[in-house]
């Protein structure tokens, strides 16, 4: 049975997982298989398609599967009739993993993620946004990524807010992967049923980094590009709703986690907000512009912070 690498994990899995890099080895840290799953065995929390309790979960997604996540290190999934491969590694790769790392505490941001020669950089926002699209620009400046849609986030014996990679390849609908210059032709698709694919990252990181700042992307109807700082009394809210699968939190009684996390990474790290036109900026000038501003705004910080009182 094949074991896989992902958010510095190791994943024995009787599916094959086509983004995930392949690693030689014996030991393992998550084991993904196929087994029976009983509806009720999640916990009592319940929420529509899915239920938990603390170290539980159970999620049952129409027409595909159902799954039950268990423990930090255990994902048994129930295949229903009439789908392949790629909707259940589809769901494997998402919902799962999001709550294997909350499991182990580690928060999932919906965001992707960069390392510059200052740290790691969050780029979040929602679908429409641009987060491809930026991420596309911060590869074009020869920045190695660590994660394309999910990061990640843990806060190191230090008290530092750390980017946890996830795994070398970027999921693109069709016309992003056009934007950014590339074809679907040979890459494997997210899902069968959508026109997504997965990209191989042309530079990759695959070491935990501290993390400098995060982007918070937000479309306009403006012609012009508008960064500026998020306000400190915005800052835990900013970041708390980009925690991806967010409601499964109370599910798994991991609210206490949760917060200490983001009250953490807000308190130790620069937040802009990026009011980006939809048309109008090459995504490379969108990069590089967030980062010039974070620049600036750290060293205005850092003269702040020399000047006497």
């Amino acid at each position: 049975m094949p074991f896989y690498r992902a958010y510095g994990l190791t994943i024995r899995s009787d599916i094959e997982l086509p983004a995930l890099p392949q690693v030689e080895g014996e030991a393992y840290d998550i084991d993904f298989r196929a087994g029976p799953v009983t509806p009720g065995d999640g916990g009592e929390t319940k929420f529509r398609n899915w239920e938990a309790s603390e170290g539980r979960f159970l999620a049952h997604f129409y027409d595909v599967c159902r799954v039950l996540v268990t423990g930090g290190d255990n994902v048994v999934y129930d295949r229903l009739p009439g789908n392949d491969d790629s909707q259940i590694v589809s769901v494997l790769l998402g919902t799962c993993l999001a709550a294997i790392l909350m499991q182990r505490r580690i928060l999932p941001i919906h965001s992707c993620c960069v390392l510059t020669d200052r740290g790691a950089v969050l780029v979040m926002g929602p679908s429409g946004a641009g987060k491809s699209t930026t991420l596309g620009g911060l590869l074009e400046l020869g920045l190695p990524m660590l994660a394309d849609d999910v990061t990640g986030l843990t806060i190191d014996a230090n008290g530092r807010p750390i980017a946890v990679p996830a795994f070398p390849a970027i999921r693109l609908w069709q016309d992003s992967l056009e934007r950014l210059g590339h074809v679907s032709t040979g890459l494997p698709r997210v899902r069968s049923d959508m026109e997504k694919f997965y990209l191989p990252a042309s530079s990759f990181h695959d070491r935990p980094e501290p993390i400098r700042g995060i982007v918070r992307l937000a479309p306009t109807n403006g012609e012009q590009l508008k960064i500026d700082p998020i306000a400190p009394a915005d800052q835990v809210e900013t970041l708390s709703r980009f925690i991806f699968r967010k409601n499964f939190i109370d599910g798994m009684n991991l609210r206490r986690f949760a917060f200490g996390h983001v009250a953490s990474t807000v308190n130790a790290v620069t937040m802009l907000k990026a009011a980006r036109p939809a048309t109008g900026i090459e995504p490379r000038e969108l990069a590089r512009r967030v980062l010039a501003a974070m620049d600036e705004l750290e060293a205005s910080r850092h003269r702040q912070a020399m000047s006497p009182a």
